[in-house]
């Protein structure tokens, strides 16, 4: 009688030790049903092992296609210790891309979790009904003449547009400015009637066709289209005598007087006395393009 005693509890001890020993495998699945094309699927496996049992990392699964129609996102590894013992934590993430025509059953396969110096621990498939998105066919108490009815457009939101609107009529306003400020330096209408320039039109000619003014002929030109421009602005002929009269009604060209009387000397010695080089010696071409280009600003500041 004691020897079949202590055989009964030597045969407890043995199991209870045995049964410590084994791994203990816990899985925590979602629902079962109403999944949809593309939707995920998170499926939880919590593992306990004994302090002499350790978990191959290596042969998780890992992420990537698994069939044509499902696809393991992303695996979470967790550990942590309870005791002498070690609790694995595995979270899988699936996203399904079947899409099936009526609602139909599907499955994730299982996987084999192994374990250091031998051993393995099979997770169990995971079976799920997955739905079409919508009906292929419209009941005939719907039907409209259509197999599918379409939903109306949904109108557009209204965006804010103050800050582009004020910068858009501060560049308007910029623009008409300038536009407004070529015109009255072009002349264009409504500003064509201003008082004309002659001193600036002969400037820009003396600068524009110098080149072709450095010979006898063309320092004459130059002469003359500087008279052109007294007489114009004095309304009348301005000879060498006048220059003093034409200083005092014009006050903004006394500034340039000594090279104006200069101007009328070389003049007389090129058309009266016939010598081009002495009156090229008295004003050169290049000043008599400097005196154009000052009775222009002189015009100008005037105006």
């Amino acid at each position: 009688m004691r020897w079949r005693l202590a055989s009964l509890v030597l045969l407890l001890f043995a199991s209870v030790t045995a049964s410590a020993k084994t791994p203990a495998l816990v899985v925590d699945d979602p629902r079962a049903f109403g999944y949809f094309l593309g939707d995920t699927i998170v499926r939880r496996v919590k593992l306990r092992l004994g302090p002499d049992q350790k978990l191959e990392s290596g042969v998780l699964p890992r992420p990537g296609p698994v069939n044509y129609w499902l696809e393991l996102g992303s695996i979470k590894h967790d550990e942590a210790a309870e005791g002498s013992d070690t609790v694995h934590t595995l979270e899988l993430t699936y996203q399904t891309f079947y899409t099936p025509l009526d609602p139909r059953r599907l499955e994730i396969p299982g996987f084999t979790l192994k374990l250091q110096g031998g051993g393995e621990i099979s997770v169990p498939a995971f079976g799920f009904i997955t739905s079409p998105i919508r009906q292929l066919f419209a009941a005939s108490s719907q039907s409209t003449g259509s197999a599918v009815d379409l939903q109306a457009d949904a109108p557009a939101p209204r965006l804010p547009t103050g800050a582009e609107r004020t910068a858009l009529l501060i560049f308007l306003l910029v623009a008409l400015g300038a536009l407004i400020g070529l015109a009255w330096h072009r002349a264009w209408w409504p500003f064509h009637a201003r008082p004309s320039r002659p001193f600036t039109d002969t400037a820009r000619y003396l600068r524009v066709n110098a080149s072709r003014l450095d010979d006898a002929n063309g320092y004459r030109t130059a002469l003359l289209k500087l008279h052109r421009a007294f007489d114009v602005a004095a309304g009348r002929r301005v000879l060498a005598e006048d220059v003093p009269v034409f200083l005092a009604e014009h006050p903004q060209f006394q500034p340039q007087g000594p090279k104006i009387e200069r101007l009328f000397h070389a003049s007389r010695r090129a058309f009266f006395a016939n010598d081009v080089d002495e009156a090229r010696d008295t004003m050169p071409l290049s000043a008599l393009l400097k005196l154009g280009a000052d009775l222009g600003v002189c015009e100008r500041r005037a105006a």
